[in-house]
């Protein structure tokens, strides 16, 4: 895990980013440590229950998507980072094919419902073949307060 800080508008306020990054078998058994540190860190950014269900949930869903696009035998690595209100989750792993994510599928709906912003494609890298990369971030919704 990897902690920094960063000067926020020059005043004696400081921005604490957590990152932490996980690399796992591309295997659904997987999944399970990628929610659990979903879990810790919307507890740590004191998340209001719903948000900390929506960020597994989303974190589930990006997780399995990945794994279910990667390549036999490869890697899934995922990135979090944890920055003022926000988790950015991020993760990638070499795709057995090099199809798009299908943006209307029901798993992409549960993503864009869950989650503030939802990016995912499928590069064709030179080496090593198509790579799928899929990222979203949560935010508790702070309207009433």
């Amino acid at each position: 895990m990897t902690d920094s800080n960063k000067q926020t508008d020059g005043a004696d306020h400081r921005v604490v980013a957590t990152q932490i990054e996980v690399t796992i078998p591309a295997d659904p058994a997987g999944l399970p440590l990628l929610r659990s540190i979903a879990a810790a860190l919307a507890v740590a950014l004191d998340f209001d229950i719903d948000t900390m269900a929506d960020l597994r949930m989303a974190v589930d869903e990006l997780g399995a998507t990945v794994v279910t696009r990667a390549r036999a035998g490869s890697a899934v690595s995922c990135r979090f980072v944890a920055e003022g209100d926000a988790v950015t989750v991020s993760a990638s792993a070499t795709a057995a094919g090099d199809e798009p994510l299908d943006q209307t599928s029901f798993g992409w709906m549960v993503l864009t419902t869950l989650a503030e912003s939802v990016t995912g494609t499928v590069h064709n890298l030179d080496e090593g073949g198509p790579e799928v990369r899929l990222s979203l971030q949560v935010r508790p919704l702070r309207a009433s307060q």
